[in-house]
């Protein structure tokens, strides 16, 4: 007798066999797995995005801010770029740190707030801004925590400031005056938004 191939549906012959999916080892090993919950009530850091006046969410007046961290390579030597970006006008601040402490950033922005009229900045969870909370000058809120949006208008020019500083390239070798003409280039920048 020759074996000829069969012309029924695998599905057939194994509906006869008694096969159960504990019987099949691949069948075991695959678990459907359970959805992580998330925490939401997880401390922030000062005072809530949801205590910020209305005035600085519908952007009607100048002088608020919101500051984002742009992380070059990450390894523990490299530099660090802070960003601010005014709510209103979307005009953009950087500065050029060697690393991403928590007092790092506390200076960097105390020297900001002396040159330039910051009357409050929103800042995410992240433990580089666990400071800021103690300064005086300004209020400072801070954002939900996995919530960009929040902050949107900061999270939109580092999306445009990559296109001169890609992810993962060396923030060290840059120099001032190269970032300082990236920040420039995007702050002339015409955007429709605010003809």
């Amino acid at each position: 007798m020759e074996n000829k191939p069969s012309s029924t549906p695998i599905s057939l012959i194994v509906g006869n066999v008694s096969i159960k999916p504990i019987d099949l080892s691949k069948m075991v090993s695959i678990r459907k797995r359970s959805k992580k919950v998330m925490k939401t009530n997880k401390k922030t850091l000062g005072k809530s995005i949801e205590e910020r006046p209305e005035y600085i969410s519908d952007r009607s007046e100048f002088g608020h801010w919101e500051i984002d961290l742009v992380l070059g390579k990450k390894t523990k030597s490299e530099a660090v770029m802070l960003t601010l970006v005014e709510r209103q006008t979307r005009y953009a601040l950087r500065v050029k740190l060697e690393d991403k402490p928590s007092q790092t950033i506390n200076r960097a922005v105390t020297h900001l707030i002396s040159q330039y009229p910051i009357a409050s900045i929103t800042a995410d969870n992240g433990s580089e801004f666990s400071l800021l909370s103690t300064l005086e000058a300004v209020d400072v809120y801070f954002a939900h925590p996995y919530s960009s949006h929040e902050r949107g208008t900061n999270e939109n020019f580092n999306g445009l400031l990559r296109e001169y500083v890609p992810k993962g390239i060396s923030l060290n070798p840059l120099t001032s005056e190269e970032l300082d003409n990236d920040i420039t280039a995007i702050n002339e920048r015409p955007r429709r938004l605010l003809q």
